[in-house]
């Protein structure tokens, strides 16, 4: 029940790639839709989840294993360019999802992309 299969591959690969925030966080982006967060400090575990993203507007949904806002569901309005990302709040319930994600990230590595993207 939703978390069966293959994760639906984004609309857009413009997010697709590797981030990084102020705080020292680290986004990886698969085209395949699969995100791995690592905070700042190396001995909190990372956070392992799927995301959509239409050219606009993202959600994310952390895993269960992830023990943050395990399966709710947060979209932000975002705004892409080549070298960073913007990432503002749509409705998110979870606001320790909403300090992870909100804000600038930079890019710090292209897209992966996996055959037959």
């Amino acid at each position: 029940v939703g978390c069966a299969g293959d994760p639906p591959r984004v609309a857009s690969l413009d997010l697709a790639g590797s981030w990084r925030n102020d705080a020292g966080s680290t986004l990886s982006l698969e085209d395949t839709g699969v995100l791995l967060l690592r905070r700042g400090d190396p001995r909190l575990r990372p956070i392992v989840g799927e995301y959509t993203f239409d050219g606009l507007v993202a959600t994310f949904r952390f895993r269960p294993e992830s023990a943050v806002c395990s399966d709710e569901v947060g979209t932000y309005l975002v705004h892409v360019s080549p070298a960073m990302f913007d990432a503002e709040v749509s409705r998110d319930a979870c606001d320790d999802r909403q300090r992870l994600l909100q804000g600038r990230w930079e890019r710090t590595g292209e897209a992966r992309v996996t055959p037959g993207s």
